[in-house]
């Protein structure tokens, strides 16, 4: 009988120690979520993750997504070069200066076209053509890439620029406030500040899109590629499948986005982006929001790069970035 209870005894304490093994096994399997950092500059492209950042829906089992908006673009540009960022949508020669300076950064995809438009009280203004000689015309960025686009458009139809008085401002409403208040009677100003303008100057009238122009004086689809995604290629490769599904979270958010303004908006000013809502209702059809996979749209990326790098390098990082940058989904 003794050496039945020693038997028994000695059972339930080896199954004791195996229940205890295996449970401190199944702790040591839990994992903490992956954080997967996501960043944006205030504008067009923080409202492509506008209603995401507020949802925050889970892309993929396992992950945590932060999404970061940074009040401008140079802030942006920061935390991109310090390579705190793992996800981001960029201005697209900020794509390729994070690649020529990093290394570490690819285009998975334009998620906007350009979204400036020519605007004028002026009866003799008809496009970003040769009616524009002899006039005063605000843009924004003196050498930047809205001033670029628009200098590349009027040489290639050989328009000399020379010819035009170019009234600079910094900032987008600095010359909503110039156009507003008659200071100005043509600029080339964005959405979505654009339709705010609009409400302020009713003799002002929308001419062309700069975006279109593109697309006819360049002969291509898509026009150029103003917003871009860019995903950390040291994360890519350990996490293919989650960048995988977050292309196809955004590029269904982003639709959504152009269906429903009205809500989009209201998750814009929630995440902070400085926008009223009921603009947004109005300037949507404007945004050209649009996510297009790098695979569809690479030719946009080199024209556009060639374009930019003929008028000034710096903006692009001194060169034309070559194949690798763009990402190729595994």
């Amino acid at each position: 009988m003794k050496k039945i209870f020693a038997v028994l005894m000695s059972l339930l304490i080896t199954l004791s120690l195996a229940v205890g093994c295996s449970s401190k096994n199944n702790e040591k399997e839990v994992k903490e979520p992956v954080t997967v950092n996501v960043g944006a500059p205030d504008g067009l492209p923080a409202i492509a993750i506008a209603k995401l950042s507020q949802e925050n829906p889970e892309v993929k089992e396992g992950y945590k997504v932060k999404y970061t908006l940074e009040a401008t673009s140079d802030a942006l540009s920061t935390d991109v070069m310090k390579e705190a960022l793992d996800i981001a949508i960029v201005p697209s020669n900020m794509a390729s200066i994070a690649y020529n300076k990093t290394s570490n950064y690819q285009i998975a995809g334009t998620v906007g076209m350009g979204s400036f438009y020519l605007v004028s009280s002026d009866k003799d203004v008809n496009g970003l053509n040769s009616s524009l000689k002899g006039k005063e015309v605000g843009n924004i960025g003196k050498g930047l890439t809205p001033d670029i686009t628009v200098q590349a458009l009027l040489k290639e139809q050989k328009v000399d620029s020379s010819t035009i008085k170019y009234n600079y401002s910094n900032e987008a409403s600095d010359l909503v406030s110039l156009l507003a208040t008659n200071k100005l009677s043509t600029g080339i100003v964005p959405e979505p500040a654009l339709s705010g303008l609009l409400t302020k100057n009713t003799d002002l009238k929308v001419i062309c899109g700069v975006n279109d122009t593109w697309k006819d004086v360049f002969k291509n689809e898509n026009g150029y590629p103003q917003s871009t995604l860019i995903v950390k290629s040291s994360f890519a490769k350990e996490n293919p499948e989650f960048v995988s599904s977050f292309i196809k979270t955004l590029d269904e958010n982003i639709k959504y986005t152009n269906e429903n303004p009205k809500e989009a908006g209201e998750s814009a000013v929630k995440f902070g982006v400085n926008i009223k809502a009921p603009l947004l209702v109005k300037a949507i059809d404007r945004t050209n929001l649009k996510f297009i996979p790098i695979g569809d749209c690479k030719d946009d990326y080199t024209n556009y790069y060639n374009s930019l790098l003929s008028f000034n390098s710096k903006v692009l990082g001194g060169k034309v970035p070559d194949e690798n940058i763009y990402y190729a989904e595994k």
